[in-house]
């Protein structure tokens, strides 16, 4: 269907080409009529007059119809393109019915506690609760059951938007340099996002969790929202900085203090020394590999191509020594 603005636009080029057609007659001695001549002869046909002026009229509204559609659109396309770039403007022209202009303000929402202000397009994926009693707990090292429980998920909550309790979990190994390199950083976190639980698991000796949250290698942190995976920490920096960033992208939360690592970070909760243990998973790999190996390779005409050769020189050497005796 065409839009109404171009119907009108249409029925306006209409009206006017009659309009002119009418009033651009040759008068009988093949000059145009100017203006005041055809108002005098006008004046002396009624019914022609009555029928220009409802037509004049008839014309005027449908030009202010016309051009209050476009001052509405016109409206509604630059707020839709301020909105896409992110800014908003401080004031936008609402177009009345009669043509008149009117603002009103556009409301920014702006966090409490902090200095983050967002608009329509920059809200934050999650909503954490804020103002927990358990304020500044340093992370907690969880087993399957105690990770379980901070993970039960609260049937009233439906969405991402609303309220719940938000929980940041590191999946470490003790004999991963990379892990013992994350763990200060992520100890320190906790106190400049007090209002998030923080807690870390042995990816190794709790691996039932790594195939129900997709982990495929250590260090990785998740983000936890009414017990639901929220997001996943993909950069290669494990550093506090990076991981801060993390958090604000996806809660809009800012850091209370300065971000630093003490000393006391890297004695713990998590470990930060390096830890050589016996990985038996990985030596039950490679004998599996191996036994696959040698299965695969006696199938092989190779293997029976050396087979062969040493049965033949086998048999060769037994005749020979029979003909030396």
């Amino acid at each position: 269907m065409m839009p109404k603005s171009f119907n009108i636009l249409c029925l306006l080029v209409a009206i006017q080409c009659t309009t002119y057609n009418e009033e651009g007659m040759a008068t009988p001695n093949g000059e145009i009529a100017s203006d005041e001549t055809s108002n005098e002869v006008d004046s002396h046909l009624p019914s022609a007059d009555v029928e220009d002026v409802s037509v004049n009229k008839f014309i005027d509204e449908l030009h202010k119809q016309f051009e209050e559609e476009q001052q509405v659109k016109i409206a509604k396309e630059s707020l839709e393109a301020t909105s896409e770039d992110g800014t908003l403007g401080d004031v936008l022209l609402q177009t009345t019915a009669h043509g008149e202009q009117q603002p009103f303000p556009v409301t920014s929402l702006q966090q409490e506690g902090g200095n983050l202000t967002t608009n329509a397009t920059n809200l934050p994926d999650v909503s954490c609760t804020v103002g927990r009693e358990a304020v500044g707990q340093p992370v907690e090292l969880v087993n399957s059951t105690r990770l379980l429980n901070l993970l039960v998920t609260e049937p009233n909550v439906t969405n991402r938007r609303s309220t719940a309790d938000c929980v940041a979990l590191l999946f470490y190994a003790r004999y991963c340099p990379f892990s013992s390199m994350a763990a200060p950083h992520f100890n320190a976190l906790s106190r400049a996002f007090p209002d998030i639980k923080m807690a870390a698991v042995d990816a190794m000796k709790h691996h039932s969790f790594n195939t129900q949250y997709g982990i495929v290698g250590v260090p990785t942190m998740m983000l936890f929202h009414n017990g639901r995976p929220a997001a996943k920490f993909n950069d290669s920096e494990y550093t506090l900085e990076m991981f801060s960033r993390f958090i604000t992208k996806y809660t809009g939360i800012e850091p209370q203090g300065k971000l630093f690592v003490t000393s006391a970070d890297f004695g713990g909760p998590v470990p930060s020394v390096l830890v050589k243990e016996n990985d038996y998973c990985l030596a039950l790999s490679w004998i599996f590999i191996l036994v696959c190996g040698i299965y695969f390779f006696s199938k092989s005409t190779c293997w029976r191509w050396i087979v062969e050769t040493v049965q033949n020189t086998w048999t060769e050497a037994e005749a020979q020594h029979e003909h030396v005796e």
